[in-house]
């Protein structure tokens, strides 16, 4: 919601009510605003002193009738109420044409403050006559309607209605557009050249009723408010006139008026012919909804549970299937797992140098991998938030579909497996009639059949017991004999198993004994030779191997621990190195680009020139204000720039106490660094300097703009604005007047001129009125103007200026007169004057070009070494250079340091390949004992049993 905070109105209104440039400021006396948004304040506009607050909740104007209350609220509604039929009071359709002069381009602009944050918006209207000519026909009154946001670049202070606007907020009382006043279209161009300079204005144009309506309603502001408004005050009576009803059909009439369109009733009384019909359908509406409803829900139960089942079977089905194929899978990976160990065991060792090395790089890229994932994940949780939004609509639109087809199936089986029931029903009942006297004879024909049969069951069953009982005899004696033979082979086959046995024992042990002598474990040409003993022996070699094989393990496990201890600390030398190298090339960098940007800015010859080196190039002086010493000279009649003593001649500070450097024509990054906060202050005086005088230069340059415009090609300088004010009231009241200096270039001879200067020189700079019979109304109508001039400004007739002046008035060296310029009155004078001045403008345009450009260049400077010298301190350069020095001094001892670690790791490792070596031929070594020794032993064992079986086998 929005309260009204200012109004501004501009070269509008009748002839005894016109606002020229009239501003209603209601702002800042209300409650604070609650939740205020953030606003960026004008240039020139002071800082807030406290919390924004909202504009004054009521007002009153004090006029006497006819001081143009009524006129102000017309204009009002003329913004926020478009079209000739909401005018206030409506007893004449053009009454808001009257408000226009022939030459006006009037506005209407209203400054909305919203009550919540208190952001301001300004909406307003611009009204014109086409061709500057006042007529009857409504197609020639142009109007247009815009808005904006306040805020730098805009407001309602500064809005473009002339051609040169105040850029500090105007003093009480006075206007702040100066000079020519705009056109409509002029007026556009420029607040559309506004918009696109400052975009957050949202500068908007319509010239469409309808369309300026429904922009007020975008904004915020409802227009119906003030139609409402309009009709409380149509007649400027009271507000509570427009409730003020007699009987309930006024109330009604009220009502409708307020929330329907008087001119389309065909749409409310189709509403109400609508809603008749459905109050009279409404038991049906109802009953229908409840089936539609209970139905609806059964169904959904219906199609859930089927489609549950359908799920479960198919996650029964798949995961059978994934069952078989992952088992399938796991037996092949095993494979080739236990292939890819082997492989993965080498390519661990290569992979940990790797990593080793890959260490600092990952550290790198891991701020540029964060950066462009955290980008890519941006980019995606969009794409993915339209994407699942449409996926969810499509969604949403399919399952409606999906539901309404299976429950229409499901309709459709229903009734068509009632059909098929109740048709076999039928047929059924039909068949079983016919079938009545054929079922009686089968179960007649049954029943005699079950009885012949239950007489042949007893005889066979009575037969079928004495033939168990002679085959039970008979089993039992073939059982025994069974048994007895199965005893007697059972025995045979186990001597001969154990036969075989013992001799397949006695040939192992013949062959163990021959391969034991074949291997030279037991030695057969000796007489004494025993198994036992060998295997006693051979247990002692065996020890004394494991002895040895343990020995070496030790040593190679020794070695192999100082290889990887050599390993570690030649990775972190080398760890080291990286990171001392990565410092060394960081510090230099730094120093290098810092040192770039020192150079880059002392290469700047105003920086030189500011310092007055030796060798820099002559200064330029810097312009200033227009003085009596206007041409740069000092006192010793040297010529230097504004703002700069006399500099020393061996770096000792000059006149102004800034110190100078020591150099041949520029600057060093080192001298930079040292007087860089003096160049700043001397580049801020030159740049503030060279500021007042490109003010003065512009304002004398808008001076004379102004007379020039006034001479323009041709005619007299113009004469004082007051004159102007009465001349033109003069005329608006059928009085002929004109200026004095104008009739006396017009009407009085050349020669005459000094004289008539001489003797009324008040009449000459004031208003002649040509017609000596309106004196005496002119007097009238002047004194009741109140025009309240700042200047005296003399009335008279052309007779009186003319007249000889009367002898003895004064003494001629008591008063006397400056001399005025001739081009006043005389257009010989007044073009030579046109012509200077142009002559001046030109070579003052250039002056103010080639001062706002070396300003430019100024401000860029001052700038770029503000920058600097906020990243680089004062003395950053030296610390920079020993930084880079430390580290690179640093990075060669760590050098130094990973080339001995990479010595000691490569002894470490070929003293741990040895030890390596001899521990492998030692382990075979006691490998071979052990073999030897448990063939031995187990020999000796069989020899000794060997006797026993021999005894068994015969």
């Amino acid at each position: 919601m929005y309260e009204l905070s200012r109004v501004r109105l501009y070269s509008i209104g009748p002839a005894g009510a016109r606002y020229a440039d009239t501003v209603l400021d209601l702002r800042g006396v209300g409650e604070p605003v609650p939740d205020p948004a953030p606003t960026q304040a004008e240039f020139f506009e002071e800082e807030p002193s406290g919390p924004p607050r909202r504009p004054a909740p009521a007002g009153v104007l004090f006029l006497e009738n006819g001081g143009g209350k009524s006129v102000l609220l017309k204009l009002i509604f003329s913004v926020m109420l478009p079209g000739h039929r909401n005018t206030l009071g409506g007893a004449s359709s053009g009454v808001l044409r009257k408000f226009l002069l022939a030459d006006d381009c009037g506005h209407v602009a209203l400054e909305w403050q919203h009550v919540q944050t208190g952001e301001c918006v300004v909406v307003g209207k611009a009204s014109e006559w086409r061709g500057r000519q006042v007529s009857n026909d409504p197609r020639k009154f142009a109007e247009a309607w815009y808005s904006f946001r306040p805020g730098p670049g805009l407001s309602l202070d500064n809005l473009p209605v002339a051609e040169a606007t105040a850029v500090r907020p105007p003093a009480e009382g006075t206007s702040g557009a100066q000079g020519r006043r705009r056109t409509m279209k002029g007026f556009r161009d420029a607040l559309t050249e506004a918009g696109k300079a400052y975009p957050h204005l949202e500068v908007h144009w319509e010239e469409i009723h309808d369309r300026w309506i429904e922009h007020l309603g975008d904004l915020g502001l409802d227009p119906e408010l003030f139609r409402y408004q309009r009709e409380m005050n149509a007649d400027e009576g009271e507000a509570a006139g427009l409730f003020a009803v007699k009987k309930d059909s006024d109330f009604t009439d009220l009502l409708l008026r307020a929330v329907t369109d008087t001119r389309d009733t065909d749409g409310l009384a189709d509403l109400v012919s609508g809603f008749g019909n459905k109050l009279g359908r409404r038991a049906e509406l109802i009953a229908e909804r409840d089936f539609t409803a209970g139905s609806a829900d059964l169904l959904g139960r219906i199609v859930e549970a089927a489609e549950t089942r359908s799920r479960a079977r198919d996650v029964h089905a798949g995961a059978e299937r994934r069952t078989r194929t992952l088992a399938r899978r796991l037996s092949a990976r095993a494979v080739r797992e236990r292939v890819r160990a082997a492989d993965l065991a080498q390519r661990v060792t290569a992979a940990a140098y790797a990593v080793t090395h890959s260490e600092g790089a990952r550290e790198r890229s891991a701020l540029i991998a964060a950066e462009l994932a955290y980008r890519h994940a941006s980019l995606a949780l969009a794409a993915a938030e339209k994407s699942a939004a449409a996926q969810k609509r499509e969604l949403a639109d399919a399952r409606t579909l999906h539901a309404a087809w299976q429950a229409a199936e499901a309709v459709l089986r229903h009734r068509a497996a009632a059909d098929r029931v109740a048709r076999v029903s039928a047929a059924i009942q039909e068949a079983e009639r016919d079938a009545a006297p054929a079922l009686a004879a089968r179960a007649k024909a049954a029943v005699d059949l079950v009885r012949a049969l239950h007489r042949a069951a007893e005889s066979a069953e009575t037969l079928a017991n004495e033939e168990e009982e002679r085959s039970a005899a008979l089993q039992e004696v073939s059982d025994s004999a069974y048994r007895d033979s199965t005893s007697a082979a059972t025995e045979a086959q186990r001597a001969r198993s154990e036969a075989g046995h013992l001799r397949q024992r006695l040939a192992e042990v013949e062959q163990e004994t021959a391969e034991a002598v074949r291997a030279g474990w037991l030695d057969d040409s000796a007489p004494d030779a025993d198994p036992a003993r060998a295997a006693l022996a051979a247990s002692d070699a065996e020890k004394t191997a494991v002895a040895a094989w343990d020995t070496a393990r030790e040593a190679a496990r020794k070695a192999t621990e100082h290889a990887r201890e050599a390993a570690a600390a030649e990775s972190r030398a080398e760890l080291t190195a990286a990171r001392a190298a990565d410092a060394a090339t960081a510090a230099e960098r730094a120093h290098e680009a810092e040192r770039r940007l020192a150079e880059a800015l002392a290469a700047e010859e105003r920086l030189a020139e500011l310092l007055s080196l030796p060798g820099a190039p002559a200064a330029a002086r810097v312009p200033g204000p227009r003085t009596g010493a206007d041409d740069g000279t000092a006192a010793d009649g040297i010529r230097r720039p504004v703002g700069e003593g006399t500099p020393g001649t061996d770096g000792t500070p000059g006149t102004d106490g800034i110190p100078r450097p020591v150099g041949e024509g520029t600057l060093g990054p080192e001298e930079l660094d040292r007087f860089a906060d003096e160049l700043r202050r001397l580049l801020d005086d030159a740049v503030a300097t060279a500021e007042r005088h490109l003010f003065d230069l512009r304002t004398a340059a808008a001076d004379d703009s102004r007379i020039l415009g006034a001479l323009g090609d041709g005619g007299l300088l113009p004469p004082g604005p007051d004159v102007l004010a009465t001349v033109e009231y003069l005329g608006e009241h059928g009085i002929p007047a004109l200026p004095g200096w104008r009739y006396l270039a017009q009407a009085v001879d050349p020669a005459d001129h000094a004289r008539v200067l001489a003797a009324r020189p008040e009449l000459v700079d004031g208003v002649i009125i040509t017609d000596p019979a309106s004196h005496a109304r002119a007097r009238e109508a002047l004194g009741d103007a109140a025009l309240l001039p700042r200047s005296a400004v003399a009335v008279g007739t052309a007779a009186a200026l003319l007249a000889p002046p009367p002898a003895g008035d004064a003494t001629p060296g008591d008063v006397f007169l400056v001399p005025p310029n001739p081009a006043m009155h005389d257009e010989h004078a007044a073009d030579e004057e046109r012509q200077a001045l142009r002559a001046r403008a030109g070579a003052r345009d250039e002056e103010i070009r080639s001062l706002a450009a070396r300003l430019g260049k100024d401000r860029e400077l001052a700038a770029r070494l503000t920058s600097w010298r906020t990243g680089c301190p004062a003395g950053r350069l030296a610390e920079l250079t020993r930084a880079a020095a430390e580290t690179r001094a640093f990075a060669e001892e760590t050098e130094a340091e990973l080339t001995e670690a990479r010595t000691v790791r490569a002894e470490a490792d070929e003293a741990a390949a040895e030890a390596a070596q001899l521990r492998d031929e030692r382990q075979e070594a006691a490998q071979k004992a052990r073999r030897a020794a448990d063939a031995l032993a187990g020999l000796a064992f069989r020899l000794r049993e060997r006797a026993g079986w021999q005894v068994k086998l015969r």
